[in-house]
């Protein structure tokens, strides 16, 4: 065999020496080379690097990541063999709280907790809040979700306070919540249309308009004429006057039951006045007869024992006028005893000594009876007659016996629209029928003598005015 020439077997040396060399650098390459999983946008990409952190890796497949996406591990973290890498990407979704202006939310998010954690309301999920879509639900990008804050709101109406947590925007809406009608004339504060805010206090106003007709006086003029059939000082009617009548139709308005306002609609004479014809006399006068003897012991015995029990009789003097009378009379009515104003009747004596106050009413509950034969008035309450006082009702037999109601209050003293005067002359009043209403007076006697409303003494009209309400039960029995 022939020898290969030095020259020749020189180059192959030398190319054998680079193939080594190359080999063994590849070798030193894999071994410092650390093998990578990267998934990311449904991808899952490997290879070998020689990158020192996540950031490299990402790097080298050219992988773009946003300040919202979450790489985990994080990028600064470093390189080692078999990593896996995740890139999860940030959706943005747009959250919109109480009807506010939306804001856009960019964050890694598969559900409605994970936005509203990222947005910092993560709070929101412990409270009674209402989202939507519901929380735990699955959301992408370009989702919207609408989150309702309960608001605690105070509403005043009909005399009554509700307390209300609602999810409503709007004063109306609450309403609505708490199932509160408003008429057509209702005034409510703020109004309807206002948004709610958290410790509003809405005050809802009745308006309510109605029509009274109220009869008006027109008083009867007077003649006297003189006679000498009359002593001096006498007098006698010759013709009964009559006055006429005026009815005034007015518009009132009504907030939440108290009047607030009255405007005149009509007026008529219904009736023309008459006048009274008076015979005054002007004979000689004869001597004055002597004053009544004071009547027997038992008249006084009975007076007491009739103001003892409650019973207006006036002063216990021992005659028997038309105060005891009345005190008789008022006493027989609530004892279930044969009703007139007579006098003191045998064995009525005994009767007062054996009653124990004031009997049970046959009614339940508080109200109040105008009787008109006795010219009384009786109160009652946790269904007891609990007081008795002196009364005056109309001259034209009113009110008329029947079951009335009160229907508003006017406090303090004030003028009579049927008999206006130069000083008030109605003090605490309970109207029960239009403009008939129970009153206190400097004048109550013990007949009638108004011209249709129950008269009672100042000191009596505090103690109704106090104990009574609007809606209690009148009841007017009677005749005089």
């Amino acid at each position: 065999m022939a020898s290969v020439p030095n020259a020749r077997r020189s180059s192959i040396l030398a190319a054998a020496s680079v193939l080594l060399l190359l080999a063994a650098g590849a070798g030193v390459l894999f071994a410092a080379s650390s093998s990578v999983e990267v998934r990311v946008d449904g991808q899952v990409l490997t290879t070998r690097t020689l990158s020192h952190d996540v950031a490299g890796v990402l790097d080298h497949f050219d992988i773009t990541v946003a300040p919202a996406d979450r790489v985990e591990p994080p990028p600064d973290a470093a390189v080692r063999d078999d990593l896996v890498i995740v890139v999860e990407r940030a959706s943005t979704v747009e959250l919109q709280v109480d009807g506010r202006a939306a804001r856009k939310v960019t964050a890694v998010a598969d559900t409605v907790d994970d936005v509203l954690r990222a947005a910092g309301m993560g709070n929101l999920l412990e409270r009674e809040a209402r989202i939507t879509p519901p929380a735990g639900s699955r959301v992408e990008a370009g989702d919207r979700i609408e989150v309702q804050l309960p608001v605690a709101v105070r509403i005043l109406v009909d005399d009554e306070e509700h307390r209300l947590t609602t999810y409503a925007d709007t004063i109306g809406g609450a309403l609505d919540d708490a199932g509160v009608s408003l008429g057509e004339r209702d005034l409510v504060e703020p109004p309807t249309a206002r948004t709610l805010t958290p410790g509003t206090t809405i005050t809802v106003r009745r308006i309510e308009v109605v029509e009274e007709v109220v009869e008006v006086t027109i008083e009867h003029g007077e003649q006297r004429r003189e006679t000498d059939e009359l002593l001096e000082g006498e007098t006698q009617v010759e013709t009964e006057g009559r006055d006429g009548l005026r009815q005034r139709t007015y518009e009132v308005t009504l907030v939440d039951g108290e009047e607030q306002e009255r405007e005149l609609l009509a007026e008529e004479v219904v009736r023309e006045p008459t006048d009274r014809v008076v015979k005054v006399g002007t004979g000689r006068e004869p001597e004055p007869e002597p004053e009544p003897e004071p009547a027997p012991p038992p008249v006084r015995e009975a007076q007491q024992l009739l103001a003892d029990l409650g019973y207006p009789v006036g002063p216990v003097d021992g005659i028997d006028g038309p105060k005891t009378q009345r005190a008789l009379c008022a006493w027989r009515r609530l004892e279930g005893r044969e009703v007139s104003r007579r006098p003191l009747q045998p064995g009525e004596v005994e009767a007062l000594r054996a009653t124990d106050g004031l009997p049970a009413a046959r009614t339940a509950g508080r109200g109040v009876t105008v009787d008109n034969t006795c010219q009384a008035l009786y109160l009652r309450v946790d269904g007891r007659w609990r007081e008795v006082h002196q009364a005056s009702t109309g001259t034209d037999g009113l009110p008329r016996a029947g079951s009335y109601t009160i229907s508003r209050k006017r406090p303090g003293w004030h003028t009579s629209t049927l008999y206006p005067a130069p000083e008030p002359n109605m003090y605490n009043s309970l109207y029960f029928h239009g403009a008939i209403a129970i009153h206190g007076s400097h004048h109550v006697p013990p007949r009638p003598a108004s011209a249709g409303c129950v008269r009672v003494t100042p000191a009596a009209a505090d103690q109704l005015f106090a104990t009574l309400r609007v809606g209690d039960p009148v009841r007017v029995i009677g005749a005089w």
